[in-house]
C-alpha cells in the first residue's frame, strides 16, 4: 500500500497530464468529429465543417446562373375584368325584389359600350369673368419636395421672396349638372338606359396656359403652366386626355380618386403659399384688389388717428403738469383731465376717498367752507370758480372722448379688410358644399409660381369634366369647356436695379447705386466702379442703433417731467414691446448684378420738344455677357422716364418702416371671432352693444 502511495506521489503530475489528455481526446471525438451541433439550412442539416462547403457550392451555382441567358417569364394574364366586377357592386347577389332595392351601380365601361350610342355628350358651359393678379411677398418656401406623403404644412421650410400669379374664373355648376342630367338620365334618354351615376359630373382638370412677351414685342405660343411646387397632388392632377393612356385601374378607378370633396377642393381652389410679409395677404384676384384698397385706406386712417391721439395725449399731459404746479387752494387735488371721464370709482382709487379729502374755498359771501372733493354728499362742489372750471374741463374731455367713440363706431360700419375675409370664407368649398345646388357661380383659380422678374405674361384658363363613357363612344377622357378670354398683361417687376448716379471723369469711375429686394424690403448701396470691374458685390449689413431702446428712453424722459412715474413706466413698456418684435435684417446682401463696366463716353445730343436745347452728358457702357453692350446715361436728369419712375418708387420704399415676419398660419387681419363655441364666424356683430359699452366706460359706469 505504501508503495502504491509513494508511486502516486512521485508520478502525480504525469497522471494528471494523462487524464487531461484523455478528456481532450474525448471532446475532439464527440464534439468536433462526431458533433451533435448540427445546423439547419436550406431544408438540410450540416455540421460546422460541412456548412462552409455547402455555401461555397451554392455561390458557384449562382455565379454560373449570372452568365446564363434569362429564362422567359410566364405570359401575363389580365385580371381587369375581375377587378371591375368587384368594384361594380359588392352586393350583386342580393335579390333585387327585396325592399328597399339596392342602388343601381353603372359599370361605366363594361356595360356602357353596348349603350354608348344612346347618349349625347353634354356641352360644357363657358368659363367667365377671368382675372389675374401678381403678388410679391415673403413666403415660407419648402426646402424639400412636396409629395403625397410629405405635405406642405409638414415639410421643412424657410422664408424667401416669391413672385406668383393667381388666375381666377367663374363657372356655372348648376347649369353643368342640368346638362349632364339631360344627357344621361333625362326624358330624351330611353328609360332602360337612364343612369343617375353617369349624370353626376366630376371635375378632373383645371387647364392654365400662358404667353410670354418676347424681346421683339411679339407674344410666344401658348404654354401649359404646371401645378405649384407645394401641391402634393401634382401627379394625380396631371392631364390625361386619351383613355389608352390611363394608369392601371382605368377610368373607373380614376373617377373614384377624384370623387372626393377634398380632391375637388384641391383641384378647383388650390391652397396658396403661406405668406410671411406683415402687410400682405393672399386672396383671389377679385378679392385681393379690394383688400389692397381697403388696407391702404385703413393704414391712412390709423396714421391720422394715431396723430390725433398723440396730440390729445400731449395736451392732457401739459394740463396735468400745470395742475400739479398750481398753488394750494386753486387746482391742487383736482383730477387729471385725461382721467375725468373715469367717474367716481376711478377718482377715488387714484386720489383716495373723495368724502374725507377737504379743500378750503371761499363762497361768494367770502366765508370759508369745508367739504369733500365732490361736496358733503359726494356730489360736485358747487359755488367755487375752480370747481366750475374743473367741471367744464371734465365735461370737455368727455365730449372729446364721445366724439372719438362715435368716430370709431362709424369706422366699424365702413367697409374694411374684415369684409374681404368674410367674402373669402363664403366662396370656399368645404365638405358641406353641394356643387349642384350652388346659387352663385363657382369661383375657381390656379397659381403660377414659375414667373420671372422683368417679364410680362398673359393667361387663359379652362375647366375639364370626366367623360363617363370614355373608351366606349370616344377615347376622350375629358370634356372641356372653351378657353376663357385672355387676361390683361401681368408684368413682374424686377428684384434688382442699378442706377448710374455720378461720374469722376478723370478717374474713369462711376458711382452706381444698386438696389436689391430682400425678404420683403428694398436695400441700396453705392459702389465706385472703374472700367473692367463688376457692378456690385456682397455687402455685410451694419447693425443699426437699437430703435426700441431709444423709444423706451424717450418715453421715460417724456413721462418723467409731465406724467410722473406713470409716463416713465409707459416709455419702458413701449421699448420692451418693440424689442420683442424687432425686425431682423439680413446679415449679408448680394448686390452683384453680373454686369461689367466697359467704358464711359461723352454724349452730345439735342433735347427734343418745345424746349429744344443741346445736352452734354456721359453714358455708362456695360455688358452682362461680354458681347452685347448696353448703355445708361449718368445722372438722374438724363435717365429714361421708366428708369426715373423705378428710382423714385424704390427711393420711397427704402424709407418704409420694417416689421417682423408673421408666423406660419397667422393672418394680417380678419374678423374678430368671439368665443361663442361655434366653428364658424358669425355673420354680424352687435355694434350697438359695443358702442354703448364704450360710452359707459367713458362715464365711469359699468353694466
Amino acid at each position: 500500500m505504501n508503495r502504491i502511495i509513494n508511486f502516486l506521489e512521485e508520478h502525480v503530475e504525469k497522471i494528471i497530464l494523462v487524464i487531461v489528455g484523455l478528456v481532450c481526446v474525448w471532446i475532439l471525438i464527440t464534439r468536433v468529429l462526431f458533433s451533435p451541433n448540427m445546423v439547419s439550412y436550406d431544408n438540410g442539416k450540416f455540421s460546422p465543417g460541412a456548412i462552409d462547403d455547402y455555401v461555397y457550392e451554392q455561390a458557384e451555382l449562382l455565379r454560373q446562373k449570372l452568365n446564363d441567358p434569362p429564362e422567359p417569364l410566364e405570359p401575363y394574364e389580365a385580371r381587369f375584368g375581375e377587378f371591375l366586377a368587384l368594384v361594380d357592386s359588392a352586393i350583386s347577389d342580393i335579390d333585387v325584389s327585396l325592399w328597399p332595392p339596392r342602388p343601381y351601380v353603372s359599370s361605366m365601361v363594361a356595360t356602357t359600350t353596348e349603350r354608348a350610342g344612346e347618349y349625347v355628350l353634354p356641352r360644357i358651359p363657358e368659363v367667365n369673368d377671368v382675372a389675374a393678379e401678381h403678388i410679391r411677398a415673403v413666403a415660407y418656401m419648402p426646402t424639400q419636395e412636396i409629395t403625397g406623403q410629405i405635405l406642405y404644412d409638414k415639410a421643412s421650410n424657410e422664408p424667401n421672396d416669391l413672385d406668383f400669379v393667381t388666375v381666377e374664373a367663374k363657372f356655372d355648376t348648376a347649369e353643368l349638372y342640368d346638362r349632364f342630367y339631360e344627357s344621361f338620365a333625362g326624358y330624351d334618354v330611353k328609360e332602360q338606359y337612364r343612369d343617375p351615376c353617369l349624370a353626376r359630373p366630376i371635375f378632373v382638370a383645371v387647364h392654365l396656359q400662358r404667353q410670354e412677351l418676347n424681346g421683339d414685342g411679339r407674344w410666344s405660343d401658348w404654354q401649359d403652366v404646371p401645378r405649384t411646387r407645394i401641391d402634393h397632388n401634382r401627379r394625380l392632377f396631371e392631364i390625361i386626355e386619351d383613355a389608352k393612356d390611363l394608369p392601371p385601374g382605368g377610368l373607373k378607378v380614376r373617377i373614384l380618386r377624384f370623387d372626393d370633396w377634398q380632391a375637388q377642393t384641391d383641384l378647383l381652389q388650390p391652397q396658396p403659399y403661406q405668406i410671411g410679409s406683415p402687410k400682405e395677404e393672399w386672396f383671389p384676384p377679385s378679392l385681393h384688389k379690394k383688400f389692397v384698397v381697403l388696407r391702404t385706406s385703413e393704414e391712412r386712417e390709423e396714421r391720422r388717428t394715431a396723430r390725433e391721439e398723440e396730440l390729445e395725449e400731449g395736451r392732457r399731459d401739459r394740463t396735468e403738469y400745470r395742475r400739479r404746479r398750481a398753488p394750494d387752494g386753486r387746482m391742487r387735488g383736482a383730477p387729471p383731465a385725461g382721467e375725468a371721464y373715469d367717474g367716481l370709482a376711478g377718482i377715488e382709487g387714484l386720489y383716495g376717498d373723495a368724502e374725507t379729502r377737504t379743500t378750503r374755498r371761499r363762497s361768494r359771501s367770502g366765508r370759508q367752507t369745508e367739504g369733500g372733493l365732490y361736496g358733503d354728499r359726494g356730489g360736485p362742489a358747487i359755488g367755487g370758480r375752480s370747481s366750475r372750471r374743473r367741471t367744464s374741463r371734465a365735461e370737455g374731455d368727455i365730449d372729446r372722448e364721445r366724439e372719438l367713440a362715435i368716430r370709431r363706431r362709424e369706422l366699424t360700419r365702413k367697409p374694411s379688410t374684415n369684409d374681404v375675409y368674410r367674402e373669402y370664407y363664403k366662396i370656399q368649398i368645404n365638405y358641406r358644399t353641394d356643387l349642384a345646388k350652388m346659387r352663385e357661380p363657382l369661383l375657381f383659380w390656379a397659381h403660377d409660381d414659375t414667373v420671372e422678374p422683368m417679364k410680362s405674361y398673359q393667361y387663359r384658363i379652362r375647366l375639364g369634366v370626366f367623360n363617363p363613357v370614355a373608351g366606349a363612344k370616344k377615347n376622350d377622357v375629358i370634356l372641356w369647356s372653351e378657353f376663357s378670354d385672355t387676361t390683361e398683361t401681368i408684368t413682374v417687376p424686377g428684384m434688382q436695379y442699378f442706377f448710374a448716379k455720378d461720374v469722376q471723369e478723370a478717374a474713369k469711375t462711376v458711382t452706381v447705386t444698386v438696389c436689391k429686394y430682400v425678404l420683403g424690403y428694398w436695400y441700396s448701396e453705392d459702389f465706385a466702379v472703374r472700367q473692367g470691374e463688376m457692378i456690385g458685390k456682397v455687402v455685410e449689413s451694419e447693425p443699426e442703433e437699437d430703435e426700441p431702446f431709444a423709444l423706451g428712453t424717450y418715453g421715460g424722459q417724456y413721462g418723467g417731467p409731465y406724467g410722473g412715474p406713470y409716463g416713465g413706466q409707459y416709455g419702458q413698456f413701449a421699448g420692451s414691446v418693440a424689442a420683442g418684435n424687432q425686425f431682423t435684417e439680413p446679415e449679408t446682401i448680394d448686390y452683384g448684378t453680373g454686369a461689367v463696366l466697359v467704358d464711359i463716353i461723352a454724349v452730345n445730343d439735342w433735347l427734343s420738344g418745345r424746349n429744344m436745347r443741346a445736352r452734354r452728358y456721359f453714358d455708362m457702357l456695360y455688358s452682362f455677357n461680354g458681347t452685347d453692350i448696353e448703355h445708361m446715361p449718368i445722372n438722374r436728369r438724363y435717365w429714361a422716364k421708366g428708369l426715373q419712375t423705378a428710382f423714385g418708387e424704390i427711393a420711397r420704399l427704402l424709407n418704409e418702416p420694417k416689421e417682423p415676419l408673421r408666423a406660419w398660419g397667422s393672418k394680417r387681419a380678419g374678423p374678430r371671432r368671439p368665443d361663442l363655441g361655434y366653428e364658424e364666424y358669425p355673420d354680424e356683430y352687435d355694434e350697438e352693444y359695443m358702442y354703448d359699452e364704450e360710452m359707459m366706460m367713458m362715464e365711469g359706469r359699468r353694466y
